[in-house]
């Protein structure tokens, strides 16, 4: 069986969530968005737009992250919430997946953040990024939830202290455009600063399977191109696969 990792599959998607997660952001802001509520415990979620018709979307709750324990409780193992058949199918499929390649961040009902953040072991890093640290843990775990499921979409909220949950759906109205290198470029250094992706080449490469459905080219060692319709991206990496210099090159734009 090939190793994988839990950091592997958040490598493999973070880039690609990234990507999702600001155009999301950008469709609510056009919707003109307010508020959202919850009824039954994230078993659907209604987005209200004034002005305009509410979406009410049926999704699934996959967990909680919380400042507090310093874990991410996933929704399956708390006994407070009643399961919904979305939100089973969710759970089999992830913790199917976990079983099989051994992640036990993916199996075990609660995880402790330096699991999937391990920086989060310095005592130092943790006391000064609390909150960041509890929005980092949402975010790789819903990169994760979105690789493994395939749900497109996901929702990542402030539930109160310090919380964020996590709710993962699909939405027709929220696809993405285009590939484009400026946006490749941007919601790379994201993922970089934000500490969500080690093996920086890795993402990359996953990028370009996955989004672009095209390898990238190494015109020489230690550096990869990747190719847009609006342009281009050279990046290099260092004997660690991680980021060292990145050229981005833009020809127009991408074609709809």
């Amino acid at each position: 069986m090939t190793e994988l990792t839990f950091q592997n599959i958040v490598d493999d998607g973070a880039i690609l969530f990234l990507e999702t997660h600001h155009m999301q952001d950008d469709r609510f802001e056009e919707w003109g968005y307010e508020r959202w509520h919850t009824a039954d415990q994230f078993a659907s979620v209604e987005f209200h737009f004034p002005g305009r018709s509410s979406k009410h979307l049926q999704t699934a709750f996959v967990g909680t992250s919380g400042p507090g324990p310093k874990t991410f409780l996933w929704a399956w193992a708390n006994p407070n919430v009643a399961a919904t058949p979305a939100q089973k199918a969710v759970f089999d499929q992830v913790v199917a997946f976990g079983r099989h390649y051994g992640i036990e961040e993916l199996t075990s009902g609660e995880v402790p953040f330096e699991s999937i953040v391990p920086a989060f072991a310095d005592e130092e890093f943790r006391l000064s990024a609390e909150k960041a640290g509890s929005t980092l843990v949402a975010f790789k775990i819903a990169t994760a939830v979105k690789m493994i499921t395939g749900r497109a979409n996901h929702f990542t909220s402030d539930i109160g202290r310090g919380s964020m949950a996590v709710v993962a759906y699909n939405h027709g109205s929220l696809e993405l455009g285009p590939p484009s290198a400026l946006t490749f470029q941007m919601r790379f250094m994201e993922a970089v600063a934000a500490g969500m992706i080690e093996d920086h080449r890795r993402a990359v490469e996953s990028y370009a399977r996955f989004r672009l459905q095209t390898p990238v080219t190494e015109p020489s060692p230690g550096t990869l191109e990747v190719t847009f319709d609006d342009g281009q991206a050279t990046i290099a990496f260092d004997e660690n696969n991680r980021l060292t210099t990145m050229n981005a090159s833009l020809t127009g734009l991408p074609s709809s």
